[in-house]
């Protein structure tokens, strides 16, 4: 059992190595992308410290603002790293340098073997009640990012300047419409993270480099990373193996939060009890002592 984790990162570089270390096994590979924003030295240092490690590359850089398309695009990068690759891999995870495994490595590869041949996505049909705008607004709209700000076009926006204003309404009305994406495809929303098989990862590379305009045309929406995957999956032939579960423990307490909860010591016991693979998120300027708890804990027991 092969496993590939693609891991997007932009801070906490000892978390980072931590969950590197930690997931290192035999048969597994990491494909790591480091934002464009971070700090070179943090970079260098990284590179340095896994040198020694044959199994890690590190993929193109993108400035993966929160919210943007530039997220799928650096996750895309490690899925063409991985399908163009001399290495076949049963399992593509993605994580994030916050994420860490709640489950031993024998456990995860057993589950996937067990499991082999599932994709574990979540997904549910857009529009949804959850999100704004049923969700539709965040590719129907041109979102466009000035000055760690986004502006969603056509939308409506007063500025204090008559002239700005102005300005805004004639780039409205000449230059920027709705766009129909559900016109084209049934729209599927859910959680960024999942983990899909080789085979998907490699139709995902193929299907892409085969109709670019599908992927040109999510070019300024918004927190796409979300949608992106869900919809080209569900449409697509391995639909009917999907299991609509990412295999992650999080903490949505408030659910109109646009972040999850950071998890601590007082989640410990919940986590215990989770039957998933992998939890998020973690920030260790809150929390050291929750990863050693996970590390110290040793749970058989698991099941979708």
């Amino acid at each position: 059992m092969k496993i590939a984790y693609i891991i997007l990162a932009h801070k906490y570089p000892k978390t980072l190595l931590r969950l590197i270390y930690k997931l290192n096994t035999d048969d597994v590979s990491f494909f790591i992308h480091i934002d464009k924003k971070t700090d070179s030295q943090i970079v260098g240092q990284l590179v340095n410290q896994l040198q020694d490690l044959p199994n890690v590359s590190f993929i193109k850089r993108y400035n993966s603002a929160w919210g943007s398309f530039d997220i799928v695009k650096a996750t895309l990068e490690g899925i063409k790293l991985i399908a163009e690759g001399s290495t076949y891999f049963d399992y593509i995870v993605n994580l994030s340098g916050q994420d860490y495994l709640i489950k031993s490595n024998e456990q995860i590869k057993k589950f996937f073997e067990e499991n082999k041949g599932r994709e574990f996505l979540e997904y549910f049909p857009l529009p949804c009640s959850k999100w704004k705008g049923g969700g539709l607004r965040r590719v129907e709209y041109w979102h466009i990012l000035w000055k760690n700000e986004y502006f969603s076009l056509p939308e409506k926006r007063e500025f204090k300047s008559p002239i700005s204003s102005l300005f805004y309404s004639f780039l409205n009305s000449v230059f920027f419409k709705k766009r129909k994406f559900n016109k084209i495809f049934p729209l599927y929303g859910g959680s960024q993270f999942w983990c899909l098989t080789g085979e998907c990862a490699k139709w995902i590379h193929d299907f892409i480099n085969q109709n670019p305009q599908f992927f040109n045309s999510f070019n300024y929406t918004f927190c796409t990373d979300e949608i992106f995957f869900q919809t080209l999956i569900l449409n697509s032939p391995f639909k009917e193996k999907v299991v609509n579960e990412h295999l992650r423990y999080i903490d949505w307490d408030n659910i109109d939060a646009y972040h999850p909860r950071i998890l601590t010591r007082n989640d410990f016991e919940k986590i215990k009890q989770s039957e998933k693979l992998f939890a998020r998120k973690f920030d260790l300027t809150i929390d050291q002592d929750i990863l050693d708890l996970i590390d110290q804990n040793n749970i058989d027991t698991i099941s979708v």
